[in-house]
């Protein structure tokens, strides 16, 4: 009887623990500005080219009701192609639909043949955010006192 009770309280626990690991997961989100550029590269798999040179891949994309698709994993790079973030579970959402659809503008992309307006949001669960700086390696001291340049001390010029 008491063997029957410890376990039924463990799994209680665990079933809580892992509830409160997908409630409260974080996310993250990124805009897809004006010009940023679709590029699909297989069946749900497209690459999305913003024009700060930053690449947002995403895989497992379905068009969702309205103006929300929904996204598997996606993946955030810098203009070296360095993965910065990593997520998974998302959705895209687009943007509003301007008063005059202009064929050459840059106020849409299209995936799969369904329009997403820019700017548009994807937001997802973070799995990974890489740091730039890894730890062990530090910036180079010129560059440190270029993005922190200290007063002259006093009395001196």
């Amino acid at each position: 009887m008491k063997t029957k009770r410890f376990f039924a309280i463990l799994i209680a626990l665990v079933l809580t623990v892992v509830w409160f690991q997908v409630v409260f997961a974080e996310e993250k989100s990124i805009t897809l500005p004006m010009g940023t550029k679709a590029e699909k590269l297989g069946p749900g798999h497209v690459k999305f080219k913003l024009p700060n040179g930053q690449i947002v891949e995403v895989k497992g994309y379905s068009k969702g009701s309205g103006t929300t698709a929904i996204i598997g994993d996606s993946g955030i790079y810098d203009r070296t192609g360095k993965l910065i973030a990593s997520g998974k579970q998302g959705s895209l959402k687009s943007g509003q639909k301007p008063k005059e659809f202009i064929k050459e503008s840059k106020d849409y992309v299209k995936i799969d043949d369904d329009i997403t307006w820019l700017p548009a949001t994807i937001t997802f669960q973070v799995i990974g955010v890489i740091d730039p700086i890894p730890p062990g390696r530090h910036l180079d001291q010129t560059k440190t006192k270029e993005l922190s340049p200290q007063p002259d001390p006093p009395g001196k010029k």
